[in-house]
C-alpha cells in the first residue's frame, strides 16, 4: 500500500534573494501598470499585473533551480517461499503425505509461494497439489538460489523441504550464506541404518592412452556387513575385464583396484558392480558407471632447434618431466644436418606439437623450412615459437606468415629486459604461474635477452607481455599468442628464458614448468580442433528423463554460426534402431535438441551442422539411459546439509514430524512482519518542459490583451 508522507521544495540558492528578487518583480510590475496608455479599467490593470508577476516569479524560480521534493511510505508484506523437492527420492518414504498437509496448511496464508525443485523449478498453487509427484530424475538445490536471483521478490523467509541429497549441480552452502532473510529446512528421509553396500568414489587418471596400463580404485562402503565376502566387477562397455572376491571391513571401508588396459582409442563406458546381497536394503547403489576418453597415445612433442642451446636443453627436460608428453627434438648443428639421427618427416608428421628454438638458422635448408610453414599453414600444427640469438632473419622471412608480428630494422644486437605482463590479460591462462600474486611473480623474473629490431604485432594477435628496459616499461611485445582461423600460437620474443627456471625450483610453485605446461595445454585446446561440438548435458540419465543435447557451432575463423542445420541422429547399441533429432537455434552459435525416451540401454549420437547444404562437421558420442537411478541410490535423510544451512542463515532445522510447529511459525511471521519503507522522489521543476511552456503562456496573454487595448 502507497500513500503521500509529505512534501517540499527546495532551492539551491539563497532564499532570502529569492524573496527579495520576486518582492522587488511585483512591485517593479504594479508600477509599470500604475499609468498606462491608453487609460484602461482597474480590472485589466489587475489582471494583467497578475499574470506578469506570476512569469517574473516562474522565471526567477528558473534560475533558483527548485525541486519539488515528496515522500510515499510504502507497506511492504514480503513473501515466504517455500520448495518441495520433487525428486523421485522422495517417493519411497512413509511420511509423504505429510508433505502435502503441510503445503495446505501453509498455503491458506497470504504471501506464501509454494514452489516444486528437482531438474527444475515449478510454481505450485491449490489446485495443482497433483503436480508434486516425486518422479524428477535429479536434486539440483543451486536451482533454487538462481530462481531467486532471477526474480525481484521482497522475502521473508525460504522453507526447503527435503531429503537433503544433492545429484546435480552445486553445493548450496555458499549461496545461502549470501542471502539476508532466514532459511527453515524440513527433513524427510529415513534416519534408520539399514543393512548396506555401496560403492561411494572412483578415482582414475585424468589421461590414459591406449595400449597403456592403467589402474581404477574404487571405495566400496558397507553398513552392518563386517566380514562379508562379495565379488566386485570391472566392465567396460558391458564386457566383464576383471571381478574381484573382497571381504567387507569392520570399519565399513574397502579399497581396490582394477588394473585397466585399453585396446583402442575413443569414448568408452566403464562400471564397477558389486554383487546384490539377499539381505540388502538398497541395490541401487551397488553399480557406478562412468565415461572416459581414451586418447590415441601421448601428446607428442616436437623441438626443432637452430643449434644447441642451454633454452633447448631447460625446455626439454622440463617437457619430458610430464609424464603425458612423448618429446622428440631435431637439433641442427651444420648446413642440414641433425644432431638426433631420426626420421625427419615421420616426426613432423606425427608430432602434436612443435617448439621453433632459435629456428630457422642459417644452418636450415629452404627445403625444410618450407616443410615446417606447410604443416603449420595448410595442418595447422599449433606451436611456440622462441626468438633466441642464433636465428636467422632472412630464413625467418621465409615463415613470417605464420608468425603473429611483422619485423622491421631487423639486428642482432641484444637488450636485457624483463616482462611487463599486460594487466588485462592477468586471467589469462597462459599466465595463471602461481597460486598467489601472478602480477608480483612476474616482476620478479631475472631478466632475459631481446633483440633491438622492431617488432609490429599482426591484427588479430594478442600482447600478454611488454617489456621493462632500464626500469622504463616499452610498448614493445615479449610474448604474443595467436589464435586466428583455427591455428594457434605463442611468441616469445626473447632468448636464455631458462633464467626463469630459476625461480621458484626449490619453493612451492615451479614458475617455468607451469608457464611452458600452461603454454602446451593452450596449444592444443580442443577448441582449436573442434569448431563442432555436440553433446549430451550429461552421461547418465534416469529412465524417463529427457535427454538434453547442446550444440555449438562456429565457422573457420571460430566466429558463432547461429543460421545452421543442426541434427542428431541417436541409436539405441542394442538394437540398432535410431531417432533423429532436430536442433534449434539459440543464437550466438548456441543450439538445443531433446530425445525423448521411455527405452533403457546404452546409446551412441552421430552429430551433424551444415550450412546452405555444405557440411561443417560433426560430432559423436555416448550416453546410457537407465542403467543407474541416481536419486535411488541413496534416499537416506542428510539431516547435517539441512541444519547446516539453516544454521548459516539463522533459520531453523524441522523433522516432518514437527511440521506443525513450522506452520505456527509461519503465521507468526506474518503477523509480526510487515514493513514500512520511504520511497523519495524529487522533480526537477526547473528543467520541466511545462514549466517553460506555462512562461511563454503567461506572457503571450499579456502581449495579447495589451494589443487588443492598444496599449504602449
Amino acid at each position: 500500500m502507497l500513500a503521500m508522507e509529505n512534501i517540499g521544495i527546495h532551492f539551491t540558492g539563497n532564499i532570502f534573494l529569492l524573496i527579495l528578487g520576486s518582492l522587488s518583480a511585483i512591485f517593479f510590475t504594479i508600477y509599470a501598470y500604475r499609468i498606462t496608455i491608453p487609460n484602461i479599467s482597474k480590472a485589466y490593470k489587475i489582471f494583467l499585473i497578475t499574470i506578469r508577476s506570476i512569469a517574473v516569479l516562474l522565471l526567477l524560480l528558473l534560475i533558483f533551480e527548485p525541486i519539488l521534493t515528496y515522500m510515499n511510505k510504502l507497506t511492504i508484506t514480503p513473501y515466504n517461499l517455500i520448495f518441495v523437492d520433487n525428486s523421485k527420492s522422495i517417493s519411497v518414504n512413509k511420511n509423504i503425505n505429510e508433505i502435502k498437509s503441510l503445503i495446505n496448511n501453509s498455503n491458506n496464508k497470504e504471501n506464501v509461494n509454494v514452489y516444486t525443485f528437482g531438474s527444475k523449478i515449478t510454481e505450485i498453487d491449490k489446485d495443482s497439489l497433483n503436480r508434486i509427484d516425486y518422479s524428477e530424475a535429479s536434486t539440483d538445490f543451486s536451482k533454487i538460489f538462481k530462481f531467486i536471483s532471477n526474480n525481484n521478490f521482497d522475502i521473508s523467509s525460504l522453507t526447503i523441504i527435503s531429503d537433503g541429497n544433492i545429484t546435480e549441480g552445486i553445493s548450496p552452502i555458499y549461496e545461502s550464506e549470501k542471502l539476508n532473510f532466514p532459511i527453515y529446512t524440513i527433513g524427510i528421509g529415513d534416519t534408520t541404518i539399514k543393512k548396506d553396500v555401496s560403492i561411494s568414489k572412483v578415482d582414475f587418471n585424468k589421461y590414459i592412452y591406449a595400449n597403456t596400463p592403467t589402474q581404477i580404485s574404487a571405495t566400496i562402503n558397507n553398513t552392518l556387513f563386517p566380514n562379508k565376502t562379495v565379488y566386485v566387477s570391472f566392465f567396460e562397455d558391458n564386457k566383464l575385464i576383471e571381478r574381484k572376491n573382497i571381504a567387507l571391513t569392520k570399519d565399513g571401508i574397502n579399497n581396490l583396484s582394477f588394473d585397466y588396459l585399453p585396446a583402442d582409442y575413443g569414448e568408452k563406458k566403464l562400471s564397477i558392480k558389486i554383487e546384490n546381497l539377499v539381505v540388502e536394503e538398497n541395490i541401487n547403489n551397488n553399480t557406478k558407471t562412468f565415461f572416459i576418453n581414451v586418447l590415441k597415445s601421448k601428446l607428442k612433442i616436437l623441438l626443432i632447434s637452430g643449434s644447441p642451446s642451454n633454452d633447448l636443453s631447460i625446455l626439454k627436460t622440463t617437457l619430458n618431466g610430464n609424464k603425458d608428453y612423448s618429446v622428440n627434438s631435431l637439433t641442427l648443428i651444420s648446413n642440414n644436418t641433425f644432431l638426433e639421427k631420426e626420421n625427419i618427416n615421420n616426426l613432423l608428421d606425427s608430432s602434436d606439437i612443435y617448439f621453433l628454438i632459435g629456428f630457422p638458422s642459417i644452418s636450415a635448408s629452404t627445403e625444410f623450412i618450407t616443410k615446417i610453414k606447410n604443416k603449420i599453414n595448410i595442418e595447422k600444427k599449433p606451436f611456440l615459437f622462441l626468438l633466441s640469438n642464433n636465428i636467422d632473419f632472412v630464413m625467418l622471412n621465409l615463415i613470417i606468415d605464420e608468425l603473429p608480428f611483422n619485423l622491421n630494422n631487423t639486428n642482432n644486437n641484444v637488450n636485457e629486459v624483463i616482462p611487463s605482463v599486460i594487466k588485462s590479460e592477468l586471467s589469462n591462462p597462459i599466465l595463471q604461474i602461481s597460486d598467489e600474486d601472478i602480477l608480483k611473480s612476474w616482476n620478479n623474473l631475472p631478466p632475459v635477452y631481446q633483440s633491438i629490431s622492431d617488432f609490429i604485432v599482426k591484427p588479430g594477435a594478442k600482447v600478454l607481455s611488454e617489456i621493462v628496459l632500464n626500469n622504463i616499461q616499452i610498448k614493445k611485445p615479449l610474448i604474443i599468442s595467436n589464435n586466428i582461423a583455427g591455428k594457434r600460437s605463442i611468441s616469445i620474443l626473447a632468448s636464455e628464458i631458462w633464467r626463469w627456471k630459476l625461480i621458484g625450483e626449490n619453493g612451492k610453485n615451479n614458475f617455468f614448468d607451469r608457464l611452458i605446461f600452461n603454454s602446451v595445454k593452450w596449444l592444443n585446446s580442443d577448441e582449436n580442433k573442434k569448431r563442432i561440438i555436440i553433446k549430451p548435458a550429461k552421461k547418465l540419465f534416469a529412465l524417463n528423463e529427457d535427454v538434453e543435447f547442446t550444440a555449438q557451432i562456429y565457422d573457420e575463423s571460430l566466429n558463432p554460426i547461429s543460421n545452421a542445420d543442426v541434427n542428431a541422429i541417436v541409436k539405441h547399441i542394442k538394437t540398432n534402431t535410431s531417432t533423429n533429432i532436430n536442433f534449434t537455434s539459440k543464437g550466438n552459435g548456441l543450439y538445443e535438441g531433446v530425445l525423448q525416451t521411455n527405452v533403457s540401454e546404452d546409446y551412441s549420437f552421430t552429430g551433424t551442422a551444415s550450412l546452405n547444404g555444405k557440411l561443417l562437421g560433426n560430432d559423436s558420442g555416448k550416453f546410457n539411459i537407465g542403467e543407474i537411478d541416481q536419486e535411488l541410490a541413496n534416499t537416506k535423510l542428510n539431516s547435517e546439509l539441512l541444519k547446516l544451512i539453516s544454521n548459516n542463515t539463522n533459520g531453523l532445522y524441522f523433522p516432518i514430524s514437527k511440521a506443525n510447529e513450522f506452520v505456527k511459525l509461519l503465521s507468526d511471521k506474518k503477523m509480526n512482519n510487515e514493513t514500512t519503507k520511504l520511497i523519495k522522489s524529487e522533480i526537477s521543476l526547473w528543467s520541466d518542459e511545462w514549466f517553460l511552456i506555462i512562461i511563454v503562456l503567461l506572457f503571450s496573454i499579456e502581449w495579447f490583451i495589451r494589443k487588443r487595448l492598444n496599449m504602449m
